[in-house]
């Protein structure tokens, strides 16, 4: 029966260690006879040698306590332990290497992020530089250009005003001997003296009048469009004759509000820039009426240039099995020499997400119409292009 007991007891105080005082770690001042239950009148279970480390399970049974040693728990005089801070001490250094080793792995995570933004920064500025270099290489090679075609037509018509000199002076020359011819013949109405001359005249504002009457000649001006298909568009369509579709980056809550005035409509498309003329993107081709505001909304990130083409009554047509389009009447073609920038900024308050207005319209010349900025006119033929 006792026994029994014994076995009840013990299960009782394996199940209550839970309720016990905590990190208690002692050792033994002398041989500890283990026993079954807190007094001398219980089994000895097991003998812990002097010097021993145990831990405390509970020290509330008067003289006694309940210790676990190895696989086992019984109790033990509690004069006959003593304070042994070794565990703790290895516990609390173990945890406080834990805390350092947490606190070392954030500042690696920190210094990593920092780096990584660094780089981030390093690499948009880097970007940025060859995108500034590349619009100065294009605005150099635009300028050259423009001083090769301006020095071509220079030299063109100095070629042409030299070329009407020598007709000038052949026809003087010519005028000359049938004058000298007549004098050498002689008579009453013809002057004695023949005519000389060393300059010649470079034209004349009188012609002689022609010895018969010149054929009536009919003139008509040639409309080259009359076969091409007049369309009409909404204000934000594609144009068919471009067969394109447009790229959208729908996170994007941006915009390029265009205002066109009264005296054209225009088709924009907007071209993304990459590293190279060859690698520019064409993001979005849109239709904008006379008198209209229209919004073009989530755009791509990145740097954009713009093609324009001005006038009314747009036409197209197919040859060779590719579809053509252009206006009919008024037309004018630009490319844009300043860039719209829409990146994303982020800023303390959030991601700076850039939009731009702009307003487009012909101005009446003297002889038509136009953008007010020669200098960036381009060909139709460069207008659609890809």
């Amino acid at each position: 029966m006792k026994s029994i007991f014994t076995f009840i007891l013990l299960l009782v105080i394996t199940f209550s260690t839970a309720h016990a005082q905590a990190d208690q770690y002692l050792m033994s001042a002398r041989k500890l006879e283990v026993r079954s239950g807190p007094g001398f009148n219980y089994n000895t279970i097991a003998e812990v040698p002097q010097g021993t480390q145990v831990y405390v399970i509970n020290s509330g049974y008067g003289e006694w306590s309940t210790i676990q040693y190895k696989s086992m728990n019984g109790f033990v005089i509690t004069a006959h332990l003593t304070q042994d801070s070794r565990i703790a001490d290895a516990e609390r250094a173990a945890s406080e290497a834990a805390a350092k080793r947490e606190a070392a792995k954030k500042a690696a995570a920190q210094a990593i992020a920092q780096a990584e933004a660094a780089k981030r920064a390093a690499e948009e500025a880097a970007r940025k530089a060859i995108a500034d270099a590349e619009r100065l290489k294009r605005e150099a090679e635009a300028n050259a250009a423009k001083a090769i075609a301006d020095a071509e037509a220079a030299k063109r018509s100095k070629d042409a005003a030299a070329r009407r000199a020598l007709a000038d002076t052949e026809e003087t020359r010519r005028a000359l001997e049938e004058a000298n011819r007549r004098a050498q013949k002689g008579g009453s109405n013809v002057a004695s003296t023949p005519i000389e001359s060393t300059t010649p005249s470079y034209g004349s504002n009188s012609s002689p009048a022609p010895s018969t009457a010149a054929a009536a000649i009919e003139v008509s001006r040639e409309d080259k469009y009359s076969s091409w298909e007049k369309k009409t568009y909404k204000s934000g369509a594609t144009p068919k004759s471009f067969n394109f579709k447009g790229k959208f980056d729908y996170k994007l809550d941006n915009y390029l509000k265009i205002k066109v005035g009264k005296n054209t409509e225009v088709v924009v498309k907007m071209y993304k820039m990459g590293k190279t003329e060859k690698d520019d993107e064409l993001v979005r081709v849109t239709y904008i009426n006379s008198n209209a505001v229209q919004f073009i909304r989530n755009i791509p990130e990145g740097e954009y240039f713009l093609k324009i083409a001005y006038g009314k009554q747009w036409v197209e047509t197919v040859k060779d099995g590719k579809r053509y389009g252009t206006f009919s009447k008024n037309a004018l073609y630009e490319k844009s020499e300043q860039y719209l920038d829409f990146k994303t900024v982020k800023t303390s308050k959030g991601i700076n997400v850039p939009s731009y207005n702009l307003a487009l319209d012909l101005l009446p010349t003297g002889s038509g119409y136009s953008t007010g900025n020669t200098q960036d006119n381009i060909s139709a033929d460069k207008f659609n292009e890809d």
